[in-house]
């Protein structure tokens, strides 16, 4: 089984509580007005599809080598690939790992009868879901929400509300000279930031 990804981080602090491996997927069936990850809307090309097994050595390693404690799955949109993703998240629970997903579709509807494939089996493997569409208009710095409606659901016992109260970005330049930002952020307000810098 495949998974279409966009990117890969091995370790950050910015995308959910602890230091986490990060899975974007690409692929999404929603068009948000605003998405700061528009790169990742399209499906992909054959050459974006990696093997399940892959991305859990990937996960093992940044186990081992980078001491993360979750693994944070984002998109695109996570649920357009469930079925694959909780194998991903079934073996990262088994590492002891934490698991949280973003999900541009309400709890509501994972757990209805128009549910994506494999929603419910990846849902009972997560331990937070971010869930709604991202609306521009209700844009906000609120930590890991990028906008107001957007909920945070504590699926397990593993985390408690407070360790969801501090917004954290990170930036860093690749060995081309691209600069590359991960964090949940108002990235207007945050690359003005960075051009004060001098950094942009």
């Amino acid at each position: 089984m495949d998974i279409r990804v966009g990117a890969l981080r091995s370790a950050t602090h910015a995308m959910g509580p602890g230091f986490r491996a990060v899975l974007w997927v690409r692929g999404c069936p929603m068009r948000c007005a605003g998405c700061v990850s528009s790169e990742f809307l399209p499906t992909g090309r054959s050459e974006h599809a990696m093997a399940v097994r892959r991305i859990c050595t990937w996960v093992d390693t940044a186990v081992k080598r980078r001491r993360i404690t979750g693994v944070s799955f984002s998109g695109g949109e996570p649920f357009a690939q469930a079925e694959a993703l909780a194998e991903v998240a079934r073996h990262a629970q088994h590492a002891g790992l934490s698991t949280l997903a973003w999900s541009g579709f309400t709890r509501e509807h994972l757990e209805g009868p128009r549910a994506p494939i494999g929603a419910a089996a990846f849902l009972a493997l997560l331990d937070v879901l971010i869930d709604g569409p991202f609306v521009q208009h209700e844009a906000s710095g609120d930590p890991l929400r990028g906008s107001r409606n957007q909920r945070i659901h504590l699926l397990t016992d593993r985390h408690r509300p407070e360790e969801f109260t501090d917004a954290v970005a990170e930036t860093r330049i690749t060995p081309d000279g691209r600069v590359v930002s991960t964090g949940v952020v108002d990235y207007t307000a945050f690359d003005a930031a960075l051009a004060l810098l001098g950094v942009r």
